[in-house]
């Protein structure tokens, strides 16, 4: 059995020499030389490892469950390639400092890690580099694009036409809901229209007094999945700025009444006013409670969140929960799209020791079936479309209630819109967020506040040295 090499923080001293004195010094010079408007000096002479050696890589990770699941993919891929392969892993628990700290790294002229674990929210500051520290790894990808749900495999790491990362998470956006809850409030699913949505809030609301759902009010929360549904979104294409997008107007004004009015949701306490995540916790125990006590009716969010954060937040739910499609706005018909929220991609450093042999183990665990001891380990459904295949995914689940899942996420494929958040999202959503928290609160109305985010988040970008066009 192969156990995994034990982790280390970042600490005084890094494993490969570079003191806190050097890191220091080159925060500083990264915050006086305006990082953000030049590109990364890259240091050169990377050694690349041959295949037939042996080797053993360093990876950073803000998610342990993404790193053990790497970890378990390793036995197969030293007997696929008859070559041994370790990882020692270091745990980054703020994905922010992760990315920040390679991006002193690369600045300082210090060799990095090889494998990365990206934050999608905070990745921007790499990916926005015209020569980037992030290794292109198309040249190693084999296959037709047309195996992949390309709007979480690649379409969200792709920048200039280069793939500089891979996404293994299927985040498909669904409406999971409580069975027991709705049974009682005489709520039949599915729900077809957000128009349905309100009214089986308003009945929920008698036995589950936080409603139907909470209103997770973020850059990449409920409002973005009714935005992207409705053809908006933050980010248009091509990472154009459109924070007051009509559809985004809509989405926004539409979830203010439905709290506010309709008493049909409740915004999630970390976001009400006076609200705050401390130690980054992006739910809290209040409203784990909720969860755990039936507060709250249903959640929206894709099957990592559903399935797998929901087990360790509310395990005592387990069989009570069910899942649907996301209703659709009434005027689209049947057109809506599925929502593709953005999930964590493996990238490889460039100037990294032994970037080749990274490259081929990550493209190896991404295109093979690999993805499968995600799914057995935390319920993440691949991207790859052959995995489709697999009869355990058709097998009823049972904290689904014995629901099998596999033919809804297959119908949402077919249809999928991304949620891509540009390389400049750590700006926007300094502004965006605090708009939307006050929206929803009802504080203010959607159209001036967007507008007015838009401007803030104009001059953010290009403050910044991008351009927001």
């Amino acid at each position: 059995m192969h156990t995994r090499p034990r982790s280390g923080t970042i600490g005084s001293v890094d494993r490969r020499g570079v003191t806190r004195r050097q890191v220091f010094a080159s925060i500083w010079f990264v915050a006086m030389s305006s990082v953000g408007a030049c590109s990364v000096p890259i240091r050169p002479g990377t050694k690349l490892l041959a295949r037939s050696e042996e080797a053993s890589i360093d990876g950073w990770h803000s998610q342990p469950a993404r790193a053990e699941w790497l970890d378990d993919c390793l036995p197969g891929y030293r007997s696929s390639r008859g070559k041994s392969l370790t990882v020692r892993w270091t745990h980054v628990p703020d994905p922010a400092r992760l990315v920040q700290t390679l991006v002193v790294l690369a600045s300082s002229g210090a060799a990095p890690p090889e494998l990365v674990d990206l934050d999608p929210a905070w990745a921007g500051r790499l990916t926005r580099f015209t020569s980037g520290p992030l290794l292109a790894l198309e040249s190693y990808l084999r296959g037709p694009s047309r195996d992949f749900v390309n709007e979480a495999f690649s379409d969200p790491w792709t920048v200039g036409g280069h793939v500089i990362a891979l996404g293994s998470e299927l985040n498909v956006a669904l409406l999971g809901y409580r069975v027991d809850v709705w049974s009682v409030a005489g709520v039949r699913a599915p729900l077809v229209t957000w128009d349905d949505a309100i009214e089986a809030g308003r009945r929920v609301a008698n036995h589950a007094p936080h409603g139907l759902f909470f209103v997770r009010a973020d850059g990449v929360g409920t409002p973005a999945v009714l935005s992207l549904q409705g053809g908006g979104g933050f980010i248009g294409p091509g990472g154009r700025l459109q924070v007051d997008h009509p559809a985004n107007v809509r989405a926004l004004d539409f979830l203010a009444r439905m709290v506010n009015r309709e008493r049909a949701a409740s915004v999630l306490p970390y976001d009400r006013p006076g609200g705050n995540r401390p130690g980054g916790d992006m739910l809290g125990d209040a409203a784990r409670a909720a969860f755990k006590n039936g507060e709250v009716a249903g959640d929206i969010g894709p099957m990592a969140r559903l399935s797998g954060e929901m087990r360790l937040d509310a395990p005592e739910t387990a069989g009570k929960w069910r899942v649907q499609a996301l209703p659709r706005w009434r005027e689209a018909g049947g057109r809506s799209p599925s929502v593709i929220l953005p999930g964590s991609g493996i990238g490889v450093m460039r100037a990294s020791n032994q970037a080749e042999v990274a490259a081929d183990f990550v493209t190896w665990v991404h295109l093979g079936h690999s993805a499968m001891l995600d799914f057995e380990r935390r319920q993440t459904w691949p991207v790859n479309r052959r995995m489709y295949d697999d009869p355990r995914l058709d097998d009823p689940i049972p904290w689904f209630h014995g629901q099998a899942v596999g033919p809804i996420l297959r119908q949402a494929m077919t249809n999928a819109v991304a949620c891509v958040l540009g390389p400049y999202w750590p700006e926007v959503s300094r502004v965006l967020v605090p708009a939307i928290r006050s929206i929803v609160n009802g504080q203010a109305d959607a159209q001036g506040t967007l507008a007015e985010a838009q401007i803030a988040a104009r001059m953010l970008v290009a403050q910044s040295g991008g351009s927001p066009d």
